[in-house]
């Protein structure tokens, strides 16, 4: 029987009304109350490193997830992180990038209604992350409503519905069946090199979203980060009116990132002149990839 590491977070899974609204309450131990049939799947183990509504986890926070999960690589064989759905995707991509060749599965998964709530998706959610981390499986993912997400692809589509993730511009890793309840891996696990933990990130890039009549003058404030990801329209571009100010700003020394606000596809600069004009003037285009896909690689100074 597989032995895994559980680490709770916070988030919407373990939250209750607070008077103020839902706010995280639930340890790790008090969720697996809930999941009595869990020891016909797999031996458990409990970390709560922390408590946070996904809103406020940052990038040391999710370093602090990833350190866990590498100073306990050679001791289970596999991981469960229960977490706050807003931002899981963030934490999926940023994993993924900093746990290099991990061959074992790290599940992230979520809710959007809390455990032991009427019509709550959780308990599903986290038996479903619990059979894919006993699986063979390698690396970072995240299971949602019988959805298998490889972590560089997870986008979080819906506010409300239980069916708010999606996999983007890769097919689906694999599902958990609903009828029979065994996991269907869509992938061939493969085992990469020698695992490797990438230890430094830099957390300090910035996220720009154009509209059709930004203010020029908007741009000239981002000349203190040294990374810039801006999201245009399309296949990627820099508006005319707004390239002296962008070229100034790459001029500087700060490194622009063009992607695009289309949730499918790909940035393509080669496609149109607008986006030409802006490859020719040193914008990096960041092709499929994204958003939170982007932040990660950038981060980890893979771009």
């Amino acid at each position: 029987m597989k032995h895994i590491l559980m680490i709770a977070t916070g988030g919407t899974i373990a939250s209750r009304q607070s008077g103020r609204g839902l706010a995280p309450s639930l340890t790790g131990e008090e969720l697996l109350e809930f999941l009595p049939d869990l020891s016909r799947i797999c031996r458990v183990v409990v970390e709560n490193p922390m408590s946070l509504d996904a809103t406020d986890m940052t990038a040391q926070d999710r370093m602090q997830l990833a350190e866990l999960i590498w100073k306990n690589y050679p001791l289970y064989d596999g991981f469960v992180i229960a977490h706050g759905t807003d931002t899981l995707s963030y934490t999926a991509a940023l994993l993924y990038h900093v746990l290099r060749n991990f061959n074992k599965p790290v599940v992230i998964t979520g809710a959007q209604v809390p455990l032991g709530m009427p019509d709550s998706d959780a308990e599903q959610n986290l038996i479903d992350a619990f059979k894919v981390a006993s699986s063979a499986y390698c690396g970072v993912c995240a299971v949602l409503h019988r959805r298998i997400i490889r972590g560089n692809h997870v986008v979080k589509v819906h506010t409300t519905e239980l069916d708010c993730f999606r996999s983007v511009n890769a097919p689906q890793a694999g599902r958990v069946d609903p009828i029979t309840g065994k996991v269907i891996l869509n992938i061939v696990p493969w085992l990469g090199g020698e695992p490797f933990f990438v230890e430094e990130i830099d957390p300090n890039v910035v996220l720009m979203k154009l509209i059709p009549d930004l203010d020029p003058s908007i741009i000239t404030f981002l000349s203190k980060y040294k990374k810039v990801i801006i999201e245009g329209f399309g296949s990627g571009g820099i508006p005319v009116r707004l390239e002296k100010v962008v070229q100034k700003l790459i001029l500087s020394g700060t490194k622009v990132y063009l992607t695009s606000q289309c949730i499918e596809g790909e940035t393509n600069l080669h496609k149109y002149e607008v986006g030409r004009r802006a490859e020719a003037m040193g914008a990096v285009s960041l092709g499929h990839r994204s958003t939170e896909d982007a932040l990660a690689a950038i981060m980890c100074g893979e771009l």
